[in-house]
């Protein structure tokens, strides 16, 4: 199938300010509601003073998104889920007739101009990650991880390969493997697994718990993931530590962080509470995914900030992340309000992603229904009456026929300096390591996961000149994982860098020294460390000292972090959970994949 040339009907808007315009009045629940076409939906949406929304892709040519990413030539792929909800009964839901496809923007407008059918004819896509030659995509019913190819370069694929064998799912598809990132300690993300990625094939390592996050994944500079939890109303949870080492129970959420400040007034979901004297506007978060790390020179104001999907309050929170004593906090960035909102009914925004260009673009469904079958009864059966009644408010207002649309916004400042289009999939390596000093996440995130992935060692002489004198520090964080991910990290220069002046690079080297633990002059070197002044470094060497099974240096317990003290508690419930059967060892196994999603980590 040949690539098409595309004619889409989207515009940008500029809106309003970070106080927000006030609620749309006069809304009358006993008439139905027509959808949207993509300008005037635009019309409805409230961002940030200074910045504008513009539509780079509408119906026809995307349907039922619910993931994107970006492949290394700025590409951009799009998981479509054609059978999703398409009436009140989820009829034909596991059909195999959605997609992924694959669009391009080839006059550098910002807008997509060119359309494949990457894949066709699947099983609702969740998850993809391109690499060099192949694109990774997990599919719902499995985790199993597969391999496509485009052999010929025409924007379709021609075979694929199993990456890594997993096991079949019968659990709902809200709660299957999500999320697929690379991330800084060269793994392989989902919400399920880390992968580590050898010769096109996958290994898998558990999280320390049974899965992290429930639809979407993210990490910020330091390789720390970023879950959330939909039916858990949580907007970013499990993100103490980097990615690999103990989940930790201590409070992530200022006093608040919890209650959203949605403008749209349509009362149509089944959690999430509403306030019927104030038109019924959400009052508790009930659908968080598709959470993005800002890590952009677009987003100066908010860099290190997380942007949350929120489709059933109709709105994205930003959230802004505090560090005392070495740990972090999460607030509302927009205090009693959101950074971006929409009263549009049909405004579902599932995921989001930062683009090549710094801009953070954002997959809206578009779509009436936004619950699946399980959580959308049409007769009274033994589900809640309160469920049955809402179906019969949305089929009354016209929601239930709005489906197969979708749309994909870009948010970036009003002015918006010229960015190179990337072309790194026909770069050397040794041209990648430039990328490392990018100010943009996803350059350098990009250039290491290739350079990575190749096993390329003619990168090494340029890697080592970036770790031992780039004056940027995320240059010299990354082009030290990108060595050790070619097992090219020569002790010198990681003994060197235990004892740079910058407490991130420290904290890097001290986790990359962890498996040399044993080597005597590791030893010194880590316990001479251990009065260091950033709290962040001594919560490194108390992993690594655990993880090497080494007796715990005094100096790190005598006066602990509230990190150090979760996990000293945290080892405390683990010897007496090792007492426990194997049928309890199991349950807590499920309820940590499966009923955390809802219920949260501790049942609240």
């Amino acid at each position: 199938m040949k690539q098409l040339p595309l004619l889409l009907l989207c515009g940008s808007l500029h809106l309003v300010s970070p106080a927000h315009a006030a609620p749309e009045k006069g809304w009358d629940p006993d008439f139905t509601f027509p959808a949207l076409a993509p300008e005037e939906a635009l019309k409805t949406i409230e961002v940030p003073k200074g910045y504008t929304l513009q539509c780079v892709a509408s119906e026809p040519i995307v349907e039922e998104p619910v993931h994107i990413t970006f492949d290394g030539n700025g590409a951009l792929y799009v998981c479509e889920w054609r059978t999703y909800m398409q009436d009140e009964h989820g009829t034909a839901q596991l059909d195999p007739v959605s997609r992924v496809v694959k669009l391009q923007d080839t006059n550098a407008d910002g807008v997509m101009d060119q359309r494949s059918v990457f894949i066709d004819n699947v099983v609702l896509p969740r998850s993809i990650l391109p690499l060099q030659d192949r694109v990774l995509v997990i599919f719902t019913g499995s985790n199993s991880v597969w391999a496509y190819f485009d052999d010929n370069q025409d924007g379709v694929a021609d075979r694929r390969e199993l990456a890594f064998e997993g096991t079949e799912s019968t659990a709902n598809i809200e709660h299957q493997s999500s999320g697929m990132v690379w991330n800084l300690d060269n793994t392989l993300c989902t919400n399920d697994f880390r992968f580590s990625y050898q010769n096109g094939k996958l290994r898998a390592q558990k999280h320390a718990v049974g899965r992290i996050s429930q639809w979407g994944l993210t990490h910020d500079d330091d390789g720390r993931l970023y879950g959330t939890l939909a039916g858990g109303a949580n907007p970013a949870l499990n993100f103490q530590l980097p990615a690999g080492y103990p989940i930790v129970r201590v409070n992530e959420h200022a006093d608040g962080y919890r209650i959203p400040y949605p403008v749209c007034k349509v009362w149509d979901q089944s959690s999430g509470h509403y306030d019927e004297a104030h038109q019924h506007v959400l009052t508790e978060f009930s659908a968080c995914c598709g959470q993005s790390m800002l890590r952009s020179p677009l987003f100066p104001d908010w860099y290190g900030f997380m942007a949350t999907c929120e489709p059933v309050g109709r709105l994205i929170r930003l959230s802004k992340f505090s560090w005392e004593n070495g740990q972090g906090t999460a607030d509302n960035a927009f205090p009693k309000s959101e950074f971006i909102r929409s009263t549009d009914a049909y405004f579902r925004p599932v995921w989001s992603s930062l683009a090549p260009d710094g801009s953070l673009l954002i997959a809206d469904m578009y779509r009436g229904i936004i619950q699946e079958k399980n959580w959308f009864p049409t007769e009274d059966t033994d589900k809640r009456k309160d469920w049955v009644a809402r179906y019969h408010r949305v089929k009354k207002w016209g929601m239930v026929e709005v489906v197969r649309r979708g749309r994909i916004y870009r948010l970036a400042p009003e002015r918006t300096p010229d960015v190179p289009r990337p072309a790194m999939l026909g770069e050397t390596s040794e041209t990648l390591v430039a990328h490392l000093s990018n100010p943009n996440g996803w350059w350098r995130d990009t250039a290491q996961m290739l350079i990575v992935t190749r096993g390329d060692k003619s990168a090494v002489p340029s890697l080592l000149k970036t770790a031992r004198e780039h004056g940027d520090t995320q240059a010299r964080i990354h082009a030290l994982w990108c060595l050790e991910g070619l097992q090219a990290l020569p002790d010198n220069l990681l003994l060197a860098s235990l004892r740079h002046p910058n407490p991130r690079v420290r904290r890097t080297a001290v986790q990359l020294a962890e498996p040399k633990l044993s080597q005597n002059e590791f030893t010194e070197a880590l316990h001479q460390m251990v009065s260091d002044p950033d709290p962040a470094v001594r919560i490194q060497l108390y992993l690594a000292y655990r993880a090497s099974r080494l007796a715990v240096p005094t100096a790190l317990t005598e006066n602990p972090s509230p990190i150090i003290t979760a996990l000293q508690r945290r080892e405390q419930d683990e010897a007496q959970l090792s007492l426990l059967g194997e049928s309890a060892k199991q349950g807590r196994q499920i309820y940590e994949t499966i009923c955390s999603t809802c219920h949260g980590p501790d049942g609240d």
